[in-house]
């Protein structure tokens, strides 16, 4: 059987859900660092990933804990400080993102004394080096971290917090976008822009089957986070909380989180 890579994503979702309180609507992860080259055999994973007999009747990604996975906004959120790793904190699940007038948008932002700092887009490239042995030779860029680059490289001056008591990276890419690269990009950011000791850091990672695999883009907003009176994706927006994709702007609503198990 080939399992596509947005499958293994999948599972690995169900497999990180089900290990901290199967699916409830916040879960806190338990000081999840940023993750480590291991052993296929010592992971969880590998016995959930099994080859199919010859008459068996093949997986149907859209049914049970895989299908639940790809209809669902899987987003991981996390701190980030100066000169240590990235660390994931909560799990939610939402059953939709809300596209954003980008007028109301940016009077909420404005209201609430949110700055956006940097956006960028970025894709993910694997260049097979055929039959070379040359390192040059062997190319691999991914979306986060391309994203990134793309965003630091929007300004001709280093970017800075302003002031600002909060900073949020947004990580927006489709089901297959991988937490541990999202992490490798946080660290990225935080090294490339000018922030002040006393910053507060946060990151969110939001994978979702209707944006498309191998890219990802990542917005960067500097919060006061004056949310008071504010519901739905105005009071996300309020707190540094917006994905700008391909030029429409996304943000989530505490109301779309889900608890559906199947």
């Amino acid at each position: 059987m080939t399992v596509s890579r947005s499958s293994v994503i999948a599972l690995a979702a169900i497999s990180l859900a089900s290990t901290v309180s199967s699916f409830t609507p916040k879960v806190n992860l338990p000081s999840i660092q940023k993750p480590s080259i291991r052993n296929w055999s010592d992971s969880k994973l590998f016995g959930l990933i099994r080859g199919e007999a010859v008459d068996e009747v093949a997986l149907d990604e859209n049914e049970g804990g895989v299908g639940l996975a790809k209809r669902s906004v899987i987003k991981i959120s996390g701190v980030s400080r100066k000169g240590q790793e990235c660390e994931a904190q909560e799990l939610v699940r939402y059953d939709a993102m809300k596209e954003l007038d980008v007028a109301s948008a940016k009077s909420t932002l404005e209201k609430a004394g949110c700055t956006i700092l940097c956006s960028g887009m970025g894709e993910e490239l694997y260049q097979d080096p055929g039959t070379s042995t040359r390192y040059e030779d062997k190319l691999v860029k991914f979306g986060p971290s391309e994203a990134v680059k793309s965003a630091l490289g929007s300004s001709s001056s280093e970017i800075s917090d302003g002031g600002a008591n909060t900073v949020v990276f947004n990580f927006l890419g489709g089901d297959d976008l991988i937490i541990g690269e999202v992490m490798d990009a946080c660290e990225m950011l935080v090294n490339g822009m000018e922030l002040s000791d006393k910053t507060k850091i946060l990151f969110n990672s939001i994978s979702f089957t209707d944006f498309k695999e191998g890219a990802c883009s990542v917005t960067v907003v500097a919060s006061e986070g004056q949310r008071a009176g504010l519901k739905g994706e105005d009071a996300s927006l309020a707190s540094g909380e917006l994905y700008i994709y391909d030029g429409k702007w996304y943000s989530v609503a505490e109301e779309c989180i889900t608890t559906v198990t199947n």
